[in-house]
């Protein structure tokens, strides 16, 4: 977490701090008590209303009348608010940040449930000094609301993202009332209310309907739950928990702060801009940083960005790159820089988007060893390992990254589509079915049920495929593979011609003595191939076929003697 402002260091340490002790009070409430990693943050703090207005959103012309926002985007999370007005909108911001903590730390969650304990936990408040904080206090507008109007416990359960419950209007604030109500007397009013929690969300998980998994977990169906449920609204009692903090917890807020330059606290302020879709304002704070201070990393990454989002893509990369070399020890300068070039990978050229796939790579390797308990970095990563298909490393990283946030299902589902690249369908299959049970994440579900049905897809042209083509019989003592030819090296002065196949995430080489010796065939035109040295842009897709008795004098690391080199169709399944 990163917290800039017009305050001084001691005052930007607290609100720091009471971020982290929001963090630390929901993983005490979580199921193995500690809290969870999450993407990097970065924490605008403006010291008054008119010095915060700049930095609002602009609906209907006009910036909306808002203490304060979170908003997520891809590479990282925004807190802004002005200390003038953020008591009146702590609660909006707080209650974003919960869906953040849970949704790293709980792999599936009802949303009726995800939505109870974001407006549980917003009402966190500080005690007096710091030490202390109160959480789950009473909500007066969802207890009046609750009064007149309730929902069926049944279908409060039954509630997914695509339902017309959690998506209109009034009865969606009925349904954040209940959901909060229910949250409410689960945490407070039973004995071991967290521990059943996450048992009723695990069974959800595992498929089980959301009525059964309810009754099995609290000893009663909905219909029987529900009149306490109502009693306890028209009680108007409702309990809290007050935490009391350690020293410990006091002295880890952090340690280091410095003073920015002018051109890079701009830079930073028209990122912010730039994100709300203020990119007029934006440009013009960024342009003038870039230009005052053309060696800051800041100012050069941010003008990547706003070039990006001007569609000016040529001056783009430069700015980037400059970044990158300016800052090789700054985590956000890597990892921000890391990401963006990854994002826009394809709107540039063909040499331009293997350098930048390098340098993404590089960046975020960098990234990871400064930050090893970033789940976000270690999944940008294997993506960009994906992208250099380096199956090994994209898989190690990925599963890293679900180490760290269990509950992200997106990195699931990357790990499932290194997976298939990796030509291991059979082993994502399981994966991509198991997702695509878990209807309470719906987007998640829907994305791993169209894999499936790709792999099926796949599974069916592989068949006619094989059907279509005459592949060469492979002989005794003869081996075979399907992957891509990257290169056709000829070193001349007698030595052997190499063929180097891209296989199963591995350069795989052999080699013939002459190109006579090698049957080439391409099934493609029906005419036998013609071959010429050097690299194959794009590569080819291919069966080679090798045999392991290679000369004696030939090079160790070459895998045999080059039979046969088939040239497939570029849709070809093997």
């Amino acid at each position: 977490m990163t917290v800039m402002g017009d305050q001084s260091a001691n005052a930007l340490r607290e609100v720091a701090l009471e971020l982290e002790q929001f963090r630390a009070v929901l993983g005490r409430l979580s199921s193995n008590g500690q809290p969870a990693p999450t993407a990097p943050t970065m924490v605008y703090v403006f010291g008054t209303r008119k010095a915060f207005e700049p930095f609002l959103p602009v609906r209907h012309g006009s910036p909306a009348a808002l203490g304060g926002y979170f908003q997520r985007d891809v590479d990282t999370n925004t807190i802004a608010f002005s200390t003038e007005g953020f008591a009146d909108e702590a609660a909006v911001v707080f209650h974003e940040y919960s869906h953040l903590l849970v949704g790293t730390a709980v792999r599936s969650i009802p949303v009726w449930l995800n939505e109870g304990l974001a407006e549980y936990y917003s009402t966190f408040s500080l005690k007096s000094g710091g030490k202390g904080a109160s959480i789950g206090l009473a909500i007066p507008r969802h207890v009046q609301l609750l009064q007149q109007r309730f929902i069926p416990l049944s279908q409060l359960l039954a509630v997914d993202q695509s339902s017309e419950l959690y998506n209109e209007g009034e009865r969606r604030s009925i349904f954040y009332a209940e959901s909060w109500a229910l949250t409410h007397y689960l945490m407070t009013e039973l004995a071991s209310g967290q521990t059943l929690i996450n048992r009723y969300a695990s069974a959800i998980a595992g498929g089980a309907p959301p009525d059964q998994a309810f009754a099995a977990t609290f000893g009663m169906t909905p219909a029987a739950f529900e009149p306490k449920l109502r009693e306890y609204v028209r009680g108007l009692t409702f309990k809290a928990w007050v935490f009391t903090f350690d020293e410990r917890l006091q002295q880890q807020a952090p340690m280091t702060s410095r003073v920015l330059a002018p051109a890079e606290a701009e830079a930073w302020l028209g990122d912010l801009q730039l994100r709300i879709q203020r990119t007029g304002d934006a440009a013009r704070r960024i342009e003038s940083a870039a230009a005052t201070a053309p060696d800051n990393a800041a100012a050069q990454l941010t003008l990547a960005r706003l070039r990006l989002a001007q569609d000016r893509d040529d001056q783009a990369w430069p700015a980037l790159e400059t970044a990158l070399r300016l800052a090789p020890e700054d985590f956000t300068i890597q990892y921000r820089a890391g990401v963006t070039a990854l994002q826009y990978l394809d709107r540039a050229s063909g040499a331009r988007q293997v350098e930048l796939e390098q340098r993404a790579h590089a960046a975020l390797t960098r990234a990871a060893a400064f930050a090893p308990n970033s789940p976000d970095t270690f999944a940008w990563l294997a993506y960009a390992s994906l992208r250099q298909r380096a199956w090994d490393e994209a898989a190690r990283t990925i599963s890293r990254a679900i180490g760290l946030a269990p509950g992200r299902t997106e990195f699931r589902l990357r790990q499932a589509d290194i997976m298939i690249l990796r030509g291991a369908p059979d082993v994502a299959r399981p994966m991509l079915m198991e997702i695509a049970a878990r209807s309470a994440d719906k987007l998640s579900a829907d994305s791993a049920r169209r894999r499936l049905e790709a792999l099926d897809a796949a599974g069916a042209r592989r068949q006619s495929s094989r059907a279509r083509l005459d592949l060469r019989r492979v002989q005794d003592g003869e081996q075979r593979v399907f992957g891509r030819l990257t290169a056709v090296e000829c070193a001349g002065g007698g030595r052997p011609v190499l063929f180097h196949v891209e296989a199963g995430g591995r350069d795989l080489v052999t080699a013939a003595a002459r190109f006579s010796d090698v049957d080439l065939v391409r099934y493609t035109g029906g005419k036998d191939a013609t071959l010429a040295c050097g690299r194959r842009e794009p590569p080819d897709p291919v069966y080679v076929t090798w045999r392991a008795d290679k000369p004696s004098d030939w090079p160790g690391e070459l895998a045999g003697v080059t039979v046969a080199v088939e040239f497939l169709p570029l849709d070809f399944v093997p």
